[in-house]
């Protein structure tokens, strides 16, 4: 009976280190996941940056065409009037 036993424990024990080994292996996958969408979100976190200055820039030169545009509209008005008033 003891043989019983003690083959009973062998094969739990050979249960327990394959299923060691597996979450092993899980871990490590796990990891190289972790690591991959870490390096990608510090890719996004790049490009969202740059994003947001480009957006800056654009915003920069809309206003800068706002400000001719007025003024070439202040001026017409001005030729208008001065045409009226001739």
């Amino acid at each position: 009976m003891s043989t019983e036993l003690f083959t009973q424990l062998e094969q739990k024990v050979g249960q327990a280190i394959d299923s060691i080994e597996m979450l092993k292996m899980e871990v490590e996958e796990l990891k190289e996941e972790n690591q991959r969408l870490t390096e990608a979100k510090t890719g996004q976190g790049e490009e969202l940056e740059q994003l947001r200055q480009t957006n800056a820039q654009l915003q920069e030169e809309r206003d800068q065409w706002a400000q001719r545009l007025e003024a070439l509209v202040a001026r017409f008005s001005e030729t208008e009037s001065e045409t009226q008033s001739a």
